[in-house]
């Protein structure tokens, strides 16, 4: 499991739980920069944070054999480049930022050198929201570096073979809705699903219908083990 950018495992935390008790093995990464300090992300990059992934397959692939990769936000993107340099049994994509709501990330490439962070605006009201422990200034030389990210794998998603599941919120602010189709339509996947939840904003594990988008993952992943090895079988692996 593998989280958004400033942000941190928290975010898989209760679909971890309920995935555990399906009899799965469970690992969610910490990226490098991330759950410390936005001073400590700063000095990385995604280069920083694909490296930590491969590093945390490799490590699990010794004891597992087959992997489901599951990526939140700019997780998703590191989620659909392993899947092209590593055998995964599927992708889960959750609203992975292909085309970004704001315009104002483009800035970033010249705001780098004036400025370090950019706050971000404080919530009125707490929220399970909240649970994602993101960052609350995020560091502009790391923005610049998501948006390589995202155009590298914006060019490799025709090499994604794996079966891929693709969630997206209709009411995300950070993500555009039709990023979660640009994905669906690009990979080679002969198995693939879309799936839209109409009232939920970026944070899907944790907005109001994550009951429903944890179910509809866990469903999902159970096909996996079907289409494998014809009835469920324990000893399968979520991991980043």
């Amino acid at each position: 499991m593998i989280h958004g950018f400033t942000g941190s495992p928290s975010e898989f935390r209760r679909i971890g739980y309920e995935l555990r008790e399906e009899g799965y093995t469970i690992q969610a990464v910490r990226l490098p920069g991330h759950g410390t300090s936005p001073e400590e992300m700063m000095r990385t990059g995604w280069t920083d944070w694909y490296g930590h992934v491969l590093e945390s397959y490799d490590e699990l692939a010794k004891k597992c054999k087959n992997i489901v990769v599951m990526g939140h936000s700019m997780g998703g993107l590191l989620a659909l480049k392993l899947a092209v340099e590593r055998r995964t049994a599927g992708v889960v994509s959750i609203a992975t930022p292909i085309f970004l709501a704001s315009r104002k990330t483009v800035l970033a490439v010249l705001l780098q050198y004036f400025i370090k962070y950019i706050a971000k605006k404080p919530k009125q009201v707490s929220t399970l929201l909240d649970e994602s422990c993101a960052y609350t200034k995020t560091p502009i030389r790391c923005v610049v570096s998501l948006r390589k990210l995202v155009k590298q794998v914006r060019k490799l998603l025709p090499q994604v073979e794996a079966p891929v599941w693709i969630g997206q919120g209709s009411k995300d602010a950070v993500v555009r809705e039709e990023s979660a189709a640009f994905v669906y339509e690009r990979v080679r996947s002969k198995v693939k699903e879309l799936n839209y939840y109409p009232e939920s904003s970026h944070g899907l594990l944790l907005d109001q219908e994550r009951e429903r988008v944890y179910a509809d993952i866990a469903e999902f992943i159970l096909s996996l083990e079907v289409a494998y090895y014809g009835v469920k079988e324990s000893g399968t692996a979520l991991e980043g």
